[in-house]
């Protein structure tokens, strides 16, 4: 009976070990995940910011066009052709910065979140060890104080 405890003892400590080990697997599952997540979105951002500004670059070189032929075309309307161009160009620095904010703002949120999510991790396995020590001191307590009643009773018997 003393050796199907131990047994017991054995399989429990062992199933113990081996949960903490899937538990520990999964947190670093989760967080190379949300970390290659994370580098995927800030490649797909830098190549939009490329894309965005070639296609600007584009734009402008377009513009510029315009503005040569236009200006040989109709000089008296220099002024308003240059406030239209500086309109634009206000409109395209308005849109970068816009960009780059909402970049930077989902950037924190982001590793906001995976701080929060790696402490909470990280306080549920401090937990899940403390509970299973506790059950493991609980255990091994009521093993004892069997034990004792088991050989007092013995010595009683001879």
């Amino acid at each position: 009976m003393e050796n199907g405890q131990r047994q017991e003892m054995v399989v429990e400590k062992q199933s113990r070990k081996d949960s903490h080990a899937k538990l520990g697997k999964t947190v670093e599952t989760r967080v190379f995940e949300m970390r290659l997540e994370l580098a995927k979105e800030k490649k797909a951002r830098d190549e939009g910011t490329e894309m965005l500004a070639r296609d600007l670059a584009d734009r402008l070189a377009k513009l510029q066009g315009d503005l040569e032929s236009e200006q040989k075309a109709r000089e008296s309307n220099t002024e308003k052709l240059v406030q239209k161009l500086t309109e634009r160009i206000a409109q395209f620095h308005d849109m970068f910065a816009g960009e780059k904010k909402a970049r930077e703002e989902s950037h924190s949120a982001l590793f906001r979140m995976i701080e929060d999510t790696s402490t909470k991790v990280t306080q549920e396995i401090v937990a899940e060890r403390k509970d299973r020590q506790d059950t493991e001191a609980s255990i091994i307590r009521l093993l004892e104080s069997t034990c004792a009643k088991v050989e007092s009773v013995a010595q009683v018997a001879l």
